[in-house]
């Protein structure tokens, strides 16, 4: 089985992950220490794009198993559209639009555009082998990572992958894209971002907001709902009757959004002379966003004259009427579908005429390959992730170690010299008589036969903390402690 190292930048020698770029455990006590960020972010928030790497893609050496892992248990929309809620999430509280492409299968990390390659996502989602206990890694997205590979997330193909229960898919979905946008670890254990897997969470704290939009800002308003216009209501609906061309009778408007819950925007159109007697009006986020529209076409008396509606995650949805004639004019309300993502980018198309109306194009998100930026001081730096011989920075997603059997490799008597450079909070969130307390260790492979007599430790019943899960994991770095068998 893979097993992924982490390296320090500074000393090159293998070091427990860490679990916060900033200070975490002061004293003695749980600090409640806020939302963190990696100091890094995508140049471009119109369109950050995400796609699932085909089976047999080279990562380090070894093939991505994305689709075998996951279609074992659930079909692929399905476990597709855990992550495509886990995307939802965060574009509904941020002012970024994310947007599902294609995959070519490319290595990881291929020479490439840093944002906006053709052939696969910015953030790029693929499955491997690691170690027991962790779940996900995410490289740091740019400029921490320069090339392709900046913002990839990818799965552990050997954890026991679920949906609404253990490992929940969408609650560490939610995390990882979390840190592809810019998000470092939270010490508040019901938080998104926590450093560990503890239970499920498929809705943001208010930490988790407060971070990405320190880093993002909420959700951007388009030029209809800004600078004190709104169309939020038909009274106030704008006619868009101006951006029609005058040969082909056609409009198209790009950079619209929704971005609160229960917006509607609303516009006028008047039908041009030079009609063919249909008007097709369209609702585009395909290419676009996540967002799931919603569109009606009303009559100035507020009669629904047709509507159409899509639960998925970016899509396009057209309503068409014949038999319109010039002058008369048309209301037309877009609002988002909670059966899917109500909030979102999108752009409105409008045709009178005869002609068939290409779709709004996306904005151009290209950044150029840039030599990775590394940390920067010491309490700032990024974790060296290696996976086979494929090195990036990146952080892993470990489960708690609250409720967790843990198996002691030394004996607890040897523990404390074994621990000597360790900080007070290490030694007193495990104290001896916690390592005592519990039953022998099962034997379950011949490799622990020699050490029958070593205890299980685990945390059953004991209050979940970071001063806690920090120190399980700094005790575990240092090889004396490692997952239980079953």
């Amino acid at each position: 089985m893979l097993s992924q190292r982490f390296t320090s930048r500074l000393t090159k020698r293998a070091v427990p992950p860490r679990r916060c770029s900033r200070p975490r455990i002061e004293g003695l006590e749980d600090r409640l220490v806020l939302y963190s960020t990696l100091g890094a972010q995508w140049v471009y928030a119109s369109r950050i794009t995400y796609s699932f790497v085909p089976d047999g893609a080279n990562i380090g050496g070894y093939s991505s198993s994305l689709y075998a892992t996951l279609n074992a248990k659930y079909p692929t929309a399905t476990w597709q559209l855990q992550f495509q809620k886990a995307a939802a999430v965060w574009q509904a509280v941020a002012g970024i639009n994310l947007c599902q492409v294609g995959d070519d299968g490319s290595t990881l990390g291929a020479y490439g555009n840093q944002q906006g390659d053709s052939r696969f996502g910015d953030i790029r989602i693929s499955a491997v082998p690691q170690s027991s206990g962790t779940l996900a890694i995410c490289l740091t997205p740019p400029p921490v990572n320069g090339g392709s590979e900046a913002g990839d997330l990818i799965f552990n193909s050997t954890s026991n992958w679920g949906i609404n229960t253990n490992y929940d898919l969408e609650t560490v979905a939610i995390h990882e894209f979390g840190h592809a946008l810019g998000l470092d670890h939270s010490a508040i254990t019901t938080a998104c971002m926590y450093a560990y897997f503890n239970g499920f969470k498929q809705s943001l704290t208010t930490d988790d907001i407060n971070g990405i939009q320190s880093i993002w800002g909420s959700g951007k308003t388009d030029i209809f709902n800004s600078n004190g216009q709104s169309n939020g209501v038909y009274t106030s609906a704008p006619n868009i009757s101006g951006y029609l061309n005058s040969t082909t009778a056609q409009a198209a408007i790009p950079n619209l959004s929704i971005t609160k819950t229960g917006q509607s925007e609303w516009f006028a159109v008047t039908v041009p002379a030079n009609t063919t007697g249909t008007f097709v009006t369209t609702v585009q986020s395909t290419n676009l966003s996540i967002f799931s529209p919603k569109l009606q076409v009303l009559s100035t008396s507020m009669a629904l004259l047709g509507s159409a509606t899509s639960s998925d995650y970016g899509a396009t949805v057209s309503v068409s009427l014949s038999g319109v004639r010039a002058g008369t004019t048309y209301y037309v309300r877009v609002s988002g579908n909670t059966a899917g993502n109500p909030f979102g980018g999108y752009g409105l198309l409008v045709n009178f005429g005869s002609q068939a109306q290409s779709p709004i194009a996306p904005p151009n998100t290209t950044v150029a390959w840039a030599a990775s930026q590394g940390g920067g001081s010491e309490s700032e730096g990024h974790d060296l992730v290696s996976i086979g011989n494929f090195t990036s920075y990146g952080d892993a997603l470990e489960v708690s170690t609250a409720g967790v059997r843990m198996r002691a490799v030394t004996h607890p008597a040897a523990v404390p010299s074994a621990i000597a450079g360790q900080t007070a909070v290490s030694t007193s969130a495990i104290d001896p008589g916690f390592w005592t307390a519990h039953a022998v260790a099962k034997v379950g492979r011949t490799d622990r036969a020699s050490t029958p007599s070593l205890p299980i430790v685990h945390s059953a019943g004991r209050r979940v903390s970071h001063a806690f899960d920090a120190a399980i994991a700094a005790w575990k770095g240092r090889g004396l402690i490692d997952w239980a068998d079953a």
